[in-house]
């Protein structure tokens, strides 16, 4: 059921946490551009006329990217660099101590400001579509985890959640490559909200119903079963009697064989 968030935890140990207080974060994913080629176009369109000094930064930053096997948008490194020196400016570069050296060292390791400038232009340079692309691919890798998420519900994600969300989640994700409970579970609960026919898809692809049970099922389930879902409650079996209880009337009023 949490192949989707799996995926998106892939996609946070590769990136930054945000830091500071993202005053843009409030915009939806899906205004920052429609794909990944035209955010590029967008984002290096709007990007001042670099110093010898930024420019310099910059091809440090695309090299850093570039030569990292795990980094998953190479085509992206260089919109993604000159997007986030863009943000900053050099006088504010020279102030926080920024040189072509220190960008080689990682990103935890750098302050809040740049942290803030590189998942925005992150963001704003992949574009939803190479997010969706991504988790899709994230959620492909070990066949054994069942299905790979559907590009449909991928695209979803990346469209229906605010950059304050994803800022959010990524935050979490600060600590070690680790998030809390508490994070997991409320970007969960905002991927069944904004996308509930995901849920649905799930039951498809990894229960083997068909649409009409399917969808029974996701009509049925009450916010109680979504937070257990979200939760990983019923993963781990540490629902309360009456949830499981609740699942065995639905499942069987939906014309579900529990064997």
């Amino acid at each position: 059921m949490k192949k989707a968030l799996y995926a998106l935890l892939a996609l946070c140990i590769i990136l930054p946490a945000c830091g500071g207080d993202d005053s843009g974060s409030v915009e939806s994913m899906d205004n920052s551009s429609s794909s990944s080629a035209s955010a590029s176009s967008s984002a290096s369109e709007t990007a001042s006329v670099p110093s010898a000094g930024e420019e310099a930064i910059a091809d440090a930053i695309v090299s850093t990217l570039t030569s990292d096997p795990e980094w998953p948008f190479p085509d992206d490194a260089v919109c993604v660099a000159e997007t986030t020196l863009d943000a900053i400016g050099l006088d504010r570069l020279v102030e926080l101590g920024i040189t072509v050296e220190s960008v080689e060292a990682p990103i935890e390791e750098q302050g809040p400001e740049t942290q803030e400038a590189f998942v925005n232009a992150v963001l704003d340079c992949v574009g939803t579509s190479g997010l969706a692309t991504f988790l899709v691919e994230s959620s492909n890798e070990d066949p054994e985890d069942g299905p790979p998420l559907r590009m449909e519900d991928a695209e979803c994600i990346a469209e229906g959640l605010s950059r304050e969300q994803w800022s959010i989640f990524l935050q979490g994700t600060f600590d070690g490559d680790q998030i809390g409970d508490d994070v997991e579970n409320e970007f969960m609960m905002a991927i069944l909200k904004a996308c509930p026919q995901m849920m649905v898809n799930m039951f498809k692809d990894e229960l083997d119903l068909d649409q009409a049970q399917a969808e029974c099922l996701g009509d049925a389930f009450t916010e109680t079963i979504i937070e257990a879902i979200a939760s990983g409650a019923l993963d781990t079996g540490d629902a309360p009697p009456e949830i499981f209880e609740e699942l065995i009337l639905i499942f069987v009023g939906c014309g579900v064989d529990l064997e």
